[in-house]
């Protein structure tokens, strides 16, 4: 006992030193760095600063104005931030500091990662100079390293040791309710860092009691009892979690179905080879050796080593007609449940058995399909299995030592240590790239921002909030808008000096009915902005890039009025009421409109009839429908919603039809507009734009383009997707005007109700 702590304090200082010689410069002023300057990262650093310097509570109100959101959803550590703000509040003043502190925290946590690996290694009974030398390898080899870069959270790699090593505690029946309060209460923690970290932590649990299931299947019933508190171990932490922030929560419609969890996933190649070896570039010629980022959990050469002899045994010793021999391999019988779980959770990470045809398995647990990124689970594998080759290196080092064979045996060993070694500085190489960025985004210092609008006489209080062009949000992944990353970095930057918040949040698991009224504001003036109702009078803070804008942002900036501009950006004040008056004239335009083109068919036009093509589906009567009692469905595949000659004269056109926003699938369906001449040859082949789309009404989105139309040629519209449903297909010249009449008042002008 004495052995481990002095080895722990050991530890403890070798890594602290390693540590300093790789941040010396953020150690020294650490609030003047940022380890990324790209929006995602950037957006970790705002969120956590934001809330320390102005929020409290469970809530943020700096994004997603003037909704706010829930702490949990939107990576700034809640638990963590909430002591510190109690710390700013009660004991010392550190709200200026908050990029420093999530520096310092990323690069501390190590000091707490190391020791813990150490103790896991001695627990298995390795002498305390050899779990010294691994620990430090697998510490600095470990696949949360590069997480630095962003997901900040993430690089608290200590979590996954510290589960571990709190059950092994446990598992030993030494003071087991001590130690299973310590189990539980560690998942609590790590579960109000992040999800993840509840999720590793029941995962890990419930692998291992499967395999102690598969362990003890022949005498069962001695054992139940102890199975049930490892049961319960397992589920309270994340029933705890999810309970809380379910009781907290004040929105019902948050994302479900997010992208990523059949891509992100970990392989073969992702766990077992590095990214760079030297024969890669030739056997990439033969074999596909590409892998997701996010699976990235390499264990190392010797480890990849023990895992090929593993593999290769029992063939050889079928082809050898022997039994296989694996006494050697699993000496340590304690270990082999561990083993086991490891096994089955990398299984899991590479997203088996729903990526092999097992995918309504997900309908049975809707919690699993939440989690994007599977390939984060293989952390607990690299954890796992790099201790069991340590121990399987140990042995094979004592049994050649024991055959006096001791000039092998150490350098077996050295070769071991290097090849790990190489790999870890490779891996913190990796990590420590372009790390060192000057902070001039959240600085303590607030002078220089507030100083713009001291010279131009503009009060920062008469802002409601930030708007920033161009415009950058997304909508759990189905409306996706990234070209105005750029400026919502600014905008941070902005809202972090002021105080006052912004209306865009990029966060993926935002409410999806504040996600759509949030893009809904440059949605097209006939489109009524449902956001400006839970808003105030007062302007908004308009910042833009020197960036392209396209023709609803370049009108939005001609309303505004600018009062400060450098060689960056440009911020000016915006009247909200701009865009409740565009609204109201077109509303007046269209009411005109109607009154003109009012006549007794249910379509009225200021151009011919004929020349008009609508289908308000009414025949196919829909669950979902934008008007009418009917609308077009499919659940799957490709729908043909078009496919015949059109009686329009040569011309500019205009097509227009309304997609529902289906919430059960991440991706929005794609329409395809298809054209073919009188003998039959394509002339065009156009995707519609389904994603990058402002007029979005309830949960409907108008899809239009523009081609060029041809009398006798045929047009055909498909669209391919799941959940796929349109409504109010319609096509006319383009600068012609269209009055569909409605039940119920839902008329149409142009395609866009007019209520």
């Amino acid at each position: 006992m004495k052995k481990d702590w002095l080895g722990s304090i050991l530890l403890i200082a070798i890594t602290a030193s390693i540590i300093f010689f790789l941040f010396s410069p953020v150690l020294k002023h650490p609030n003047g760095f940022l380890f990324s300057k790209s929006v995602d990262p950037l957006k970790s650093y705002y969120n956590f600063s934001y809330y320390l310097k102005y929020d409290s509570g469970i809530r943020h109100d700096g994004i997603n104005y003037p909704y706010g959101d829930h702490l949990q959803y939107i990576n700034s550590h809640p638990i963590y931030v909430t002591v510190l703000k109690f710390v700013d509040k009660h004991i010392y003043p550190i709200a200026d500091y908050g990029v420093g502190i999530l520096n310092l925290t990323m690069i501390l946590s190590f000091l707490i990662g190391m020791p813990l690996l150490y103790l896991i290694l001695r627990r298995f009974k390795l002498p305390a100079w050899y779990a010294f030398i691994t620990a430090l390898l697998i510490g600095f080899l470990t696949p949360q390293f590069d997480r630095i870069h962003g997901h900040f959270e993430m690089v608290y790699w200590f979590f996954i040791p510290l589960f571990w090593y709190l059950l092994i505690r446990y598992r030993e029946q030494k003071k087991p309710v001590l130690w299973g309060i310590c189990l539980l209460l560690s998942g609590i923690i790590g579960g109000f860092i992040s999800a993840y970290f509840v999720a590793f932590y029941s995962i890990l649990l419930i692998g291992v009691l499967i395999a102690d299931l598969w362990f003890a299947r022949k005498h069962l019933k001695p054992q139940l009892k102890s199975f049930a508190y490892l049961f319960a171990l397992a589920v309270i932490p994340i029933l705890a979690v999810k309970g809380l922030v379910g009781l907290t929560d004040w929105v019902s419609d948050r994302p479900t179905n997010p992208y990523g969890f059949y891509v992100y996933h970990a392989n073969v190649f992702s766990i077992f080879l590095p990214s760079e070896f030297p024969l890669k570039g030739f056997l990439s010629k033969y074999l596909d050796l590409s892998f997701q980022w996010e699976g990235r959990a390499f264990v190392g050469t010797p480890a990849t080593i023990i895992a090929c002899i593993l593999i290769l045994i029992a063939p050889i010793a079928w082809l050898s007609r022997k039994k296989p021999d694996w006494s050697f391999f699993f000496q340590d019988k304690s270990y082999q449940p561990y083993l086991l779980a490891g096994t089955l959770i990398l299984l899991f990470s590479m997203c088996f058995p729903f990526k092999w045809g097992f995918g309504f398995l997900l309908d049975l647990l809707p919690p699993v399909k939440q989690f994007r990124a599977l390939g984060r689970f293989s952390w607990l594998f690299y954890y796992i299995f790099t201790v069991y080759s340590a121990l399987i290196i140990f042995h094979f080092f004592k049994n050649l030592k024991a055959q006096k064979r001791r000039i092998l045996a150490y350098s077996v060993l050295v070769a071991v240590f290097l090849s790990w070694g190489f790999s870890a500085k490779y891996n913190v190489d990796r990590g420590t790239r372009g790390l060192f960025n000057v902070n001039d985004k959240l600085s303590s210092n607030h002078d220089d921002f507030l100083n713009r609008f001291v010279e131009t006489k503009v009060d920062v209080n008469q802002f409601q909030a930030i708007f920033a062009l161009p415009f950058a949000s997304t909508c759990g992944d189905k409306l996706l808008f990234e070209h105005g990353m750029t400026a919502l970095g600014e905008a941070m930057k902005c809202s972090y000096h002021t105080g006052i918040p912004l209306v865009q949040s990029f966060s993926p698991r935002l409410s999806f009915t504040q996600a759509l009224s949030s893009i809904q504001l440059l949605a097209d003036s006939a489109i009524q902005k449902s956001r400006l109702d839970d808003m105030n009078d007062k302007p908004l803070l308009l910042i833009t890039t020197k960036q392209e804008l396209n023709e609803q942002e370049n009108w939005l900036v001609s309303q505004a009025t600018k009062f400060w501009e450098d060689q960056y950006i440009t911020m000016s004040i915006l009247p909200v009421q701009v865009l409740k008056t565009s609204h109201q004239n077109w509303k007046k335009h269209a009411l005109e409109l109607s009154h003109k083109l009012d006549c007794p068919q249910e379509l009225c036009t200021d151009t011919l009839s004929d020349l008009i093509y609508y289908n308000g589906f009414e025949q196919l009567p829909a669950k979902n429908t934008f008007t009418g009692e009917g609308a077009m469905y499919q659940r799957r595949g490709t729908m043909e919603v078009l496919n015949q000659t059109l009686p329009i004269n040569s011309g500019l056109a205009d097509l227009s039809f309304w997609l529902y926003f289906d919430t059960r699938h991440y991706d929005m369906p794609q329409p395809t507009l298809t054209i073919w001449d009188q003998a039959g040859n394509q002339i065009l082949k156009q995707k519609l734009n389904n994603r990058q789309n402002h007029n979005v009404y309830h949960n409907w989105v108008r899809i239009s383009t523009q081609f060029e139309a041809h009398p006798n040629y045929r047009y055909q519209l498909t669209v391919k997707g799941k959940y796929t449903c349109i409504d109010d297909l319609l096509i006319k010249p383009l600068k012609s005007n269209v009055l569909i009449k409605k039940e119920n008042q839902q008329n149409l002008v142009n395609n866009f109700i007019l209520q």
